[in-house]
């Protein structure tokens, strides 16, 4: 299966629905919760941190490394 992602401005949603429903498709919806102790422990980094510390999203994305799945 591929799945897409798109983002859609918000003046052309109406014109993109029309046109998707012509095809099929499924909505897929990203739910997730976390508990109390991880909350209390991003609460406490927020706290914590330090603004000249933070790095823009993209230059955070590029630093990250993922193992490869053999």
């Amino acid at each position: 299966m591929t799945q897409i992602t798109l983002n859609i401005p918000d003046n052309e949603l109406t014109f993109f629905m029309k046109l998707i429903e012509k095809f099929n498709y499924e909505t897929v919806v990203n739910e997730f919760s976390i508990t109390q102790e991880m909350k209390d422990l991003l609460d406490e980094r927020r706290a914590t941190s330090k603004t000249e510390d933070f790095i823009p999203w993209n230059d955070a994305k590029k630093q990250l490394r993922f193992k490869s799945e053999k």
